[in-house]
């Protein structure tokens, strides 16, 4: 009996769906809409995984879609934290000035020193990909179960309901 083909590399092609959809600026918006790019990468995660099944293959399983979408949720997680980084590179952290805000509204000299250090801690570049790598770390897969779910409702095989023979007729 052949083996279903490998999930890996449909993963990755969803997982890299997911991760420019979610760390691109402009794309990132469409995650406003139900985290609908992250399930779109488990979605098509199952759609590549699909192509590669073969005639004589064991038809797709809600296993399959599951173990898909969570595959390239982790993918997108790493994708999604290195385009972050490259972002915040090339055009600034958005989050820059914070600090500088604070002590202009005069909240700086009323905030502990140990809680300011830990402010600045959270808010340098270190911090925010850390706490958004993490976030990512759980949101992808969980969204990406959600997207390999619907795939597999999508491209399941289509099986005909077996009519049973007429019952014989009585004379």
């Amino acid at each position: 009996m052949p083996e279903k083909p490998g999930k890996l590399m449909p993963a990755l092609y969803g997982g890299v769906i997911m991760g420019v959809i979610s760390g691109v600026p402009i794309l990132s918006f469409i995650n406003c809409f139900c985290c609908a790019g992250i399930m779109l990468g488990g979605f098509m995660a199952v759609f590549f995984y699909k192509k590669d099944l073969k005639e004589s293959s064991p038809p797709l399983s809600n296993a399959d879609g599951l173990a898909l979408g969570a595959l390239a949720g982790l993918v997108g997680a790493v994708v999604t934290t290195v385009l972050t980084a490259l972002m915040h590179l090339v055009f600034g952290m958005a989050m820059g000035g914070g600090m500088q805000r604070l002590h202009d509204m005069g909240l700086g000299d009323r905030i502990p020193p140990e809680t300011m250090r830990m402010i600045e801690g959270i808010m340098s570049d270190k911090g925010l990909l850390g706490i958004a790598f993490i976030f990512h770390l759980v949101i992808d897969p969980l969204f990406g179960l959600i997207g390999g779910l619907i795939g597999y409702a999508v491209f399941k095989s289509k099986v005909s309901p077996v009519m049973p023979p007429p019952p014989p007729v009585q004379h």
